[in-house]
């Protein structure tokens, strides 16, 4: 004999039957709802709030003024100056640990504590209760004799939660917007404004390396065609000085031609050469613009985690799914119970 009856008859669902099983569970499907939105509603209010801060930047594509075009010039001539900045691409730069390690070591103010802080010290790494609780610094403690070592620890547990508060998105135009969610909305944009800064130093750091080499390749190369273009020179001089009779002889006459093409020839690289060398001292003194900022970041009124409305629609949803899971799991049990 069957307890209960059966909800799936000849492969069809009984609505009337579900309807009467889930009415009969009503009790237990209410209290797991509310215990389910108890628990979104706890989580949405115990979580710490943060605040996003939005910055949008293009990559800078302006030409280093005309020495990419004499570049090409010179390569003609079987030589390469190089000729412009090293490539960067800004999603990488913003990943990198170097620009977050640098965040992490200065200071921001708080205006909350009212004072400039690090990021360990506003997130309460290096709290005393925290430090006690963490296996991790036991380790440090007992095996590690050096602050410095120890302080390592502290700034590698800020990289970790750097990593979850900082995210970056490139489209297809090359539009690149970085995110940065912080406990005060202040400090969200100071770190978001901080990364652009950061971004243009790194570049120009690496195009300004870049353009001394250049003048530096480019010096040495204009010395050596300029010793070249002497020795041309002087060649065919004491050639017109030994051949003063170069009408009656073909052959004297194909020669002179010879070096004079030679001279005309190491007189266009050395002019091209000096070209490129006072374009390259002016990309040298030039301060590079390594990216354009469409969007600069600002503090935001509102904040953007939790979102708490919508964690308590999915806990009431999950659980209202989950009691009623746990109804029918409940009813077929007792139906193969004999009586």
């Amino acid at each position: 004999m069957e307890k209960t009856s059966k909800i799936i008859q000849n492969d069809e669902i009984d609505l009337r039957i579900l309807f009467q099983v889930i009415w009969r569970g009503k009790k237990m499907l209410i209290w797991l709802t509310l215990l389910f939105t108890l628990i979104g509603v706890l989580y949405a209010v115990l979580t710490t709030p943060l605040y996003k801060s939005t910055i949008s930047m293009y990559p800078s594509d302006a030409e280093t003024g005309n020495l990419s075009a004499l570049s090409g010039m010179a390569a003609n001539f079987g030589f390469d100056i190089g000729g412009s900045a090293a490539d960067f691409h800004i999603p990488d730069i913003v990943e990198s640990r170097r620009l977050k390690e640098q965040i992490i070591e200065r200071k921001w103010f708080s205006a909350v504590l009212n004072d400039s802080v690090s990021l360990i010290t506003l997130w309460k790494i290096d709290d005393e209760d925290k430090i006690s609780l963490n296996p991790m610094n036991w380790f440090a403690m007992i095996f590690e004799q050096e602050r410095s070592n120890f302080q390592r620890i502290l700034e590698v547990q800020a990289l970790e939660m750097l990593n979850e508060r900082i995210s970056v998105k490139e489209d297809k135009s090359g539009l690149v917007a970085v995110n940065v969610w912080m406990e005060e909305p202040q400090i969200a944009a100071d770190i978001a404004n901080f990364i652009h800064f950061a971004i243009s130093d790194y570049t120009a750091s690496i195009g300004n390396k870049t353009a001394a080499q250049d003048v530096e390749l480019i010096k040495k190369r204009r010395g050596e065609v300029e010793t070249t273009l002497i020795g041309a020179e002087e060649t065919l001089k004491r050639f017109r000085e030994r051949n003063r009779m170069l009408l009656e002889s073909p052959q004297l006459q194909l020669e002179m031609e010879r070096l004079m093409r030679e001279v005309e020839i190491q007189t266009q690289v050395y002019i091209t050469l000096q070209q490129q060398y006072e374009l390259a001292r002016i990309e040298e003194m030039k301060e590079p613009q390594s990216v354009v900022i469409l969007d600069e970041a600002k503090p935001a009124v509102e904040k953007d985690k939790p979102k708490r409305k919508l964690i308590v629609i999915l806990s009431l949803i999950l659980g209202g799914m989950f009691s009623v899971f746990v109804v029918l799991i409940r009813h077929s049990i007792h139906r193969k119970k004999p009586e």
